[in-house]
């Protein structure tokens, strides 16, 4: 099917566990035949509008991205990307069964007891792409008439390190992917933290192509992957970072979520 290694990155990592990715790059090589060359993006969740993006230069063929990145890259007349058609489902029970996922506002003790309160407080985030730890925090306060530009954002890089700061008390709260939460939660039992609100439900972080990967190949992947969680090791890594399996999906809740950017820029 393809006569050259198929080039795998993930914008997801640390946040999301690096495992899962090397889990599932293995099954993909060996459902399509071919070799997997996994890469790691750790400094964003995905390509920013205007920014260089590894995809029309066919430096990479597959990524998991933030869906923001998918609103931005497509919202152009030639996308560089398309979806694969397969998106992973929470454990988390707020998602209902669905690739749906929320950002979670979590405090310690003494912190803010709702949005309202944000204003003139320090608030991690990971990174200005991600939609869970950035954009879904603004969404919600625009929808609820606060006045965004009062709160101190402060990026701290991924989610993990947004836990951190909030631990030491650097920060007053922190915009964590519910996927994370769930994870740090299960793994972490006497945090001495709590989440105040549930922002979404969102559409999960997509798996993407580049628009010339041939249709066959796109295909293939997105059969690998919705047989995915029939994979032991992957199984185990799913379950690790709080994730059931793969479902199809097509760009309807995507394209629902860039409408409500667009609406609140």
């Amino acid at each position: 099917m393809l006569d050259r290694p198929l080039h795998l990155r993930t914008f997801l990592s640390p946040s999301i566990p690096a495992s899962l990715f090397e889990a599932l790059a293995g099954h993909v090589g060996r459902s399509l035949g071919c070799e997997v060359v996994l890469s790691f993006d750790e400094t964003r969740s995905g390509p920013r509008p205007g920014e260089p993006e590894p995809f029309s230069t066919a430096e990479v063929d597959v990524a998991f991205v933030c869906a923001t990145s998918w609103v931005w890259l497509t919202a152009v007349p030639d996308p560089p990307i398309r979806l694969v058609g397969a998106a992973w489902v929470p454990i988390d029970p707020r998602s209902e069964d669905q690739p749906v996922y929320f950002g979670d506002v979590v405090i310690g003790p003494g912190g803010p007891t709702s949005l309202t309160d944000l204003p003139g407080r320090r608030i991690a985030y990971n990174d200005d792409v991600s939609l869970s730890g950035y954009h879904s925090l603004r969404l919600a306060l625009v929808q609820q008439g606060i006045d965004v530009h009062a709160v101190d954002f402060v990026r701290s890089g991924s989610h993990l390190r947004s836990l951190e700061l909030l631990q030491r008390g650097e920060v007053d709260a922190a915009a964590i992917d519910s996927t994370v939460w769930h994870r740090v939660c299960r793994e972490q039992p006497t945090l001495d933290l709590a989440a105040i609100a549930a922002l979404g439900p969102h559409p999960v972080q997509p798996a993407v192509a580049r628009t010339d990967l041939p249709a066959a190949v796109r295909a293939a992947v997105q059969v690998a992957l919705l047989s995915a969680h029939r994979d032991a090791d992957v199984a185990a890594a799913l379950s690790h970072a709080r994730l059931r399996r793969f479902v199809p999906i097509d760009d309807t809740r995507y394209r629902t979520l860039a409408d409500e950017l667009a609406r609140s820029a």
